[in-house]
């Protein structure tokens, strides 16, 4: 498996598909504060401002790679802390319903929590 590279010039939309690629029974939701979902179109810096409520300020040097190794509730804080805006990671249902992973996941790597959901039925996300 390969790195998932994120920085503030990443296209949301690019984020997602790389995400998914990596991680076919996962999505990872990123949100503004008041919980609408971010521009796919817009750069994680751009979201970044607007979760800040602020003017447009780049990153800097804040980047963030992201590995199958890694647990679900470490992801999520750690995308909170670099760039300031929430990423919940979601699934599809096999009724074909979006559910938050909860935190039965939190401790599960993101690799053994998309074997998981492929396991139990869950639906295959093939891009967003």
């Amino acid at each position: 498996m390969a790195d998932i590279k994120v920085s503030g010039r990443t296209k949301v939309k690019s984020f997602y598909n790389a995400f998914i690629k990596e991680f076919p029974y996962l999505h990872a939701s990123l949100k503004y504060p008041d919980g609408k979902g971010v521009d796919m179109n817009a750069s994680i810096a751009n979201a970044r401002a607007k979760s800040l409520g602020g003017e447009y300020s780049p990153t800097g040097n804040t980047a963030l790679s992201i590995r199958g190794n890694l647990n679900i509730g470490t992801f999520e804080k750690r995308f909170q802390k670099e760039f300031s805006i929430t990423c919940e990671i979601h699934f599809i249902r096999e009724n074909g319903r979006w559910a938050k992973t909860g935190k039965q996941y939190d401790a599960m790597t993101l690799n053994e929590a998309s074997a998981k959901l492929k396991d139990d039925g869950a639906q295959k996300i093939e891009k967003i």
